[in-house]
């Protein structure tokens, strides 16, 4: 039982951590997408994938050393992780066409959508699958 209540608590920490790094990343996402609309005058499915893409690299390094701190080998990790981005650059893109192409909605509303859904699924896919395994936390780690 107590092992169970340490594993919770390691989980919320790790969420914790998460929610830093995809807060930080997705705010950079909906400026990025919000300024290749505005001020370049891109198209918004185009703008939402250059969005996305800008902002993987830093992502994956914060996400694999400071959110599930893992001491797997990147060569393992990358491609799970590009995999997992390349499915939610296709659902932000799909939404991203849903919203301005089939309800003639604002755009900004499909950065919002995006924005919320696909951090969800990608928690989940990165802890049972990118990042499964975690180096052994130093003292005062949280």
């Amino acid at each position: 039982m107590f092992d169970a209540a340490l594993r919770g608590h390691a989980l919320w920490a790790k969420l914790l951590r998460f929610a830093l790094v995809g807060g930080a990343s997705t705010c950079l996402y909906g400026l990025f997408t919000w300024l290749l609309v505005a001020v370049a005058a891109q198209p918004p499915l185009l703008a939402t994938t250059f969005g996305y893409l800008l902002v993987i690299p830093a992502n994956f390094v914060l996400q694999k050393c400071f959110t599930f701190r893992s001491g797997d080998s990147p060569r393992r990790e990358a491609p799970r992780f590009l995999l997992v981005h390349g499915v939610n650059l296709a659902a932000s893109i799909a939404g991203m066409h849903v919203v301005t192409g089939v309800l003639h909605a604002d755009y900004r509303l499909g950065i919002v959508l995006t924005m919320v859904m696909v951090p969800v699924a990608t928690f989940i896919a990165m802890h049972l699958w990118v990042f499964p395994g975690e180096r052994p936390a130093k003292r005062g780690d949280t």
